[in-house]
C-alpha cells in the first residue's frame, strides 16, 4: 500500500474523542522508540555509575520488550485479548511505516483504550501532555546517550502521525467530512460543489531506503481562489487571501480543535526533538 493510500483509509488517545484510527500504531511506534531510547539511557548511567530512572514502558521497563510485548503493555488488557500480531511484532528494530501500515491491517489494534501509566510514570492527564512528557524523558535520556537512530525513527513516527491528523481534519472515509472541510463548508456554503483538496509534503522520512515522501490532504485554497476568479488577479488573491485567513482561525468545534491542538503539540516536539536534547 503506498503513503498517500494509507491516509485515506481513515487512536491513539486516552480519550475517545481524540481518537484516530491510524494515527493509533503510528504513536505506538513512537511510545515503542521512546522505551528503547529511555532504556539505553538506563544501561549506560548503570554501566557509568550514574543515576538515572528509566520511566518509560510501564512493566516493560528493565526487560527489553519486542514491539507485541510493548503494545500488550500500554493498551488495557481487555484490548489485548483481542490483539493479532504478526511476526514484525517479535522485531526490536522494525520500520516506522510499513510496520504502522500491518497493525493496522493485521493486528486488531485499539488504542481508545490506552493506560497511559504504561506508557510513562506519572502519567499526566490528556494526551498532548502525555506526548510532551515522553518527549521530556527522550531529552533526558539522550543526553546520556545519544540514540540518534532511534530518535530519528521516534520523529519519523509523530511525523507520520500528524500527516494523518492533518489528512483526517479534511478527510474521513473518503469524504469531506474532517472538521476543518465541515468548517469551511459552513462558512462557504455556497463553494459546496467547489471544495477541492490537494496533497501537501509534510517532510521525507528517510529512516527507510528508498526515501518516502510524508504526506497528507489538505483544502486546495489556491486551486479554489483560480476557480472562483475568472482570470481576475486582483479577485485571485482576495479570496486566496480569505481561505488563508480561515486556515488560520482558531477551530471552535471540539474534535477538529483537538486534532489540531495535538497537530501543533506535534510540530512544537518535533522541532525541540530536531534541534537536539536540552
Amino acid at each position: 500500500m503506498k503513503p498517500v493510500l494509507l491516509i485515506f483509509i481513515l487512536v491513539l488517545s486516552i480519550d475517545l474523542a481524540q481518537c484516530s484510527k491510524l494515527t493509533g500504531p503510528f504513536e505506538a511506534l513512537f511510545f515503542y522508540y521512546a522505551y528503547q531510547i529511555d532504556a539505553a539511557a538506563a544501561a549506560r548511567a548503570v554501566e557509568d555509575g550514574v543515576a538515572y530512572e528509566a520511566t518509560i514502558g510501564g512493566k516493560c521497563i528493565g526487560k527489553g520488550c519486542t514491539l507485541e510485548g510493548f503494545i500488550k503493555t500500554i493498551i488495557s488488557p481487555n484490548s489485548g485479548r483481542y490483539l493479532t500480531p504478526t511476526a514484525i511484532g517479535a522485531s526490536t528494530s522494525p520500520d516506522v511505516y510499513a510496520t504502522a501500515e500491518e497493525i493496522d491491517t493485521y493486528w486488531n489494534y485499539n488504542s481508545k483504550n490506552l493506560q497511559a501509566d504504561q506508557i510513562i510514570k506519572d502519567a499526566p492527564d490528556g494526551f498532548a501532555n502525555v506526548v510532551d512528557k515522553v518527549v521530556d524523558k527522550i531529552q533526558t535520556a539522550r543526553a546520556v546517550v545519544p540514540s540518534a537512530n532511534l530518535v530519528d525513527k521516534a520523529v519519523v513516527a509523530l511525523k507520520w502521525a500528524q500527516s494523518v491528523r492533518l489528512s483526517e481534519m479534511v478527510v474521513l472515509n473518503g469524504e469531506l467530512r474532517g472538521g476543518k472541510a465541515l468548517a469551511f463548508e459552513k462558512d462557504y456554503p455556497w463553494l459546496e460543489q467547489l471544495t477541492l483538496t490537494t496533497q501537501r509534503e509534510l517532510d521525507v522520512d528517510r529512516t527507510v531506503s528508498p526515501e518516502l515522501k510524508i504526506v497528507y490532504t489538505d483544502l486546495d485554497y489556491a486551486e479554489m481562489a483560480l476557480r472562483l476568479s475568472n482570470g481576475d488577479r486582483t479577485k485571485l488573491m482576495d479570496h486566496y487571501e480569505e481561505f488563508l485567513e480561515f486556515a488560520r482561525t482558531e477551530p471552535s468545534e471540539r474534535v477538529y480543535k483537538i486534532h489540531r491542538n495535538i497537530v501543533n503539540v506535534y510540530q512544537r516536539v518535533v522541532s525541540s526533538l530536531e534541534a537536539g536534547c536540552s
